[in-house]
């Protein structure tokens, strides 16, 4: 069409806006910091000063929060469609990863980190799908209207522009606001303003960020507005924007009632976006992506003739299947931790536990009795790249991420092969080995906290494998021979108890039992939902939300718990 790009348009009106919230993100994200574990204790920030969860909390602070990678794509797919968005693919490729920050949070969703590659990646995509609505007469007239399919007249583009505003930025649009954009694309002619509304429109901070500041305020607390509070509610459930319905029921003043914020709650629960942002949340917690079993000399020799290619994304379903099983039924965390059964779809994984595969259909099959029992002795939680095992790893996961204590970094004047993994030998079983590494200080004492955690799990192998006796293969792929796997371990679950705990499904059990495990649940579920890590009177809501999972709460009705928090239709207002 020969039609010049209106690159000049965003940089007027847009981008020092932008630039402005990087600098707001940076150093937002440079202030988050925090330790998720006992609500007792000490938060960063203020050291002296313990918090005290004696009311319930009525606000909590709101970061500005831009829509992370696939909350932007899932938003363009709403307005344009998914062919339309599907067609932009290599544009929104441009856009960075949300990636969870080591220490901090385990949550892609909390990072709020904000470069010059997220502006031109938005940049690219916004003016990719603006070429692809100007220029296709099908997507543009299913976009615009019957209107823009031939031609498009004042009229029809000042309609357009405001049903655009309106879905993309999520709220009520004022007559300034359209007469902005259109003063935009007055520059141009023909389809070329249908680009430039379409542009502007997703270049726009309104459309990239999620602002919660037109509520009413009292002192130090804001109610969010009835279309913040959409927001909120959508993100919060679905991890997108509010669809038509839930916007309507803002613009109508229905959400601002108890009764019609319920009804809201309610019909967006009992969609199935809900349950895939519910998995969504465990998939992420629960590092469950984390590669493939890939070929080494080592794996070679320990796959004894098994196929591994795709096994890790089998061994992934499985763990996602158990919690979709889990929250299908109504069950709590607890029950997953404790889980009997077997959610394998392929002959390959249900051979590694020993039983038939399950066909998606009826009572699965139960894992085999005395070798595994619930969420931990999951191959998916198990596996490693070469097939190789390190309890240290297994056990500061187990410590730090399923009971949320605090599990130290090493210290800096460590022997240069500290960190190694001690070589296979004869006779030696790898929790000899990695325990010999330890025996004395300054190691002794830190790992006697998490270590025996990982001893326990080494009843299975790098391949998630069940074992009584462990086969010794070099890295080089060379075969020492089998020892004896001892699991015996005192865990020491609750501080201070020093109760011997036999073997792995012993320690699913008393992990399943103790309030830790649901307390922690509650904490990551916390920092999930309100996308930063968990600190201040944050712990307050998950002690609360912790108590009433203690009492049964299931795990649906512990993310449908979070919406009707009073935290969540406030904000408190920060210095």
């Amino acid at each position: 069409m020969g039609r010049p790009r209106p690159y000049s348009l965003v940089f007027e009106l847009h981008l020092p806006e932008l630039t402005v919230l990087a600098a707001i993100a940076v150093g937002a994200s440079l202030g988050c910091s925090g330790q998720i574990g006992d609500p007792s204790r000490d938060r960063p920030g203020d050291p002296d000063a313990p918090v005290t969860c004696d009311q319930r909390v009525a606000a909590l602070p709101g970061p500005l929060l831009r829509l992370s990678k696939d909350e932007h794509a899932r938003g363009l797919e709403q307005l344009f469609g998914e062919a339309a968005v599907a067609a932009i693919d290599a544009a929104l490729a441009g856009i960075p990863e949300d990636r969870a920050e080591e220490g901090v949070s385990p949550f892609a969703r909390t990072d709020q980190r904000l470069s010059g590659e997220h502006v031109r990646g938005w940049y690219r995509a916004a003016d990719a799908l603006a070429t692809s609505v100007a220029n296709q007469t099908d997507l543009r007239t299913a976009v615009v209207g019957d209107c823009a399919a031939s031609a498009v007249d004042d009229a029809c583009l000042r309609s357009f522009a405001e049903r655009l505003m309106h879905r993309a930025q999520r709220r009520p649009i004022a007559e300034s606001e359209v007469d902005e954009v259109l003063a935009g694309a007055a520059d141009f002619s023909g389809f070329d303003r249908v680009h430039a509304v379409v542009f502007l429109t997703l270049m726009s901070p309104d459309f990239l960020y999620r602002f919660e500041n037109r509520g009413e305020r009292e002192n130090d607390r804001m109610a969010l507005s009835d279309h913040e509070l959409a927001s909120r509610l959508a993100f919060h459930f679905w991890g997108e924007p509010p669809d038509e319905t839930l916007l309507s029921a803002a613009d109508s003043g229905e959400l601002g009632s108890d009764e019609g914020y319920l009804a809201q709650v309610d019909r967006l629960l009992a969609d199935p976006r809900a349950a895939r942002e519910q998995v969504r949340f465990f998939e992420e917690w629960l590092h469950l992506q984390r590669g493939e079993v890939t070929s080494s000399p080592r794996l070679d020799v320990l796959a004894d003739g098994m196929d591994v290619s795709g096994l890790a994304a089998e061994m992934q379903q499985e763990v996602r299947d158990l919690v979709t099983f889990h929250l299908e039924r109504g069950d709590g965390w607890a029950d997953v931790l404790r889980s009997p059964y077997s959610l394998a779809r392929t002959e390959r994984l249900a051979a590694i536990y020993g039983v038939p595969a399950w066909d998606g259909t009826g009572e699965p099959p139960l894992l085999p009795e005395g070798e595994r029992s619930g969420l931990l002795t999951r191959a998916g939680m198990l596996y490693t790249s070469d097939g190789s095992t390190n309890p240290f790893r297994r056990g500061a996961y187990v410590r730090r991420e399923i009971l949320c204590d605090t599990v130290l970094s090493p210290p800096n004047n460590l022997p240069p092969d500290a960190l190694t993994p001690p070589p296979v030998e004869p006779g030696t079983t790898t929790r000899e080995a990695f325990a010999a590494k330890v025996v004395d200080e300054p190691c002794a004492s830190c790992h006697a906290s998490f270590s025996p955690l990982g001893y326990a799990l080494e009843a299975y192998d790098g391949l998630g494998r069940f074992r009584a006796d462990e086969w010794l293969v070099t890295v080089e792929g060379e075969d020492q021979g089998t020892a004896p796997v001892d699991t015996r371990t005192i865990p020491e679950i609750e501080s201070g108890d020093r109760t011997e705990s036999p073997d792995p499904v012993d320690l699913s059990e008393r992990i399943a039992s103790s309030a830790k495990a649901n307390g922690c649940f509650a904490e990551h579920y916390v920092s999930y939902a309100f996308r930063r890590p968990t600190t201040g009177q944050d712990v307050c809501v998950a002690a609360d939300l912790a108590s009433r999972i203690d009492e049964g709460l299931s795990l649906e009705a512990a993310f449908r718990a979070i919406a009707l928090e009073p935290t969540f239709r406030n904000r408190l207002l920060e210095d």
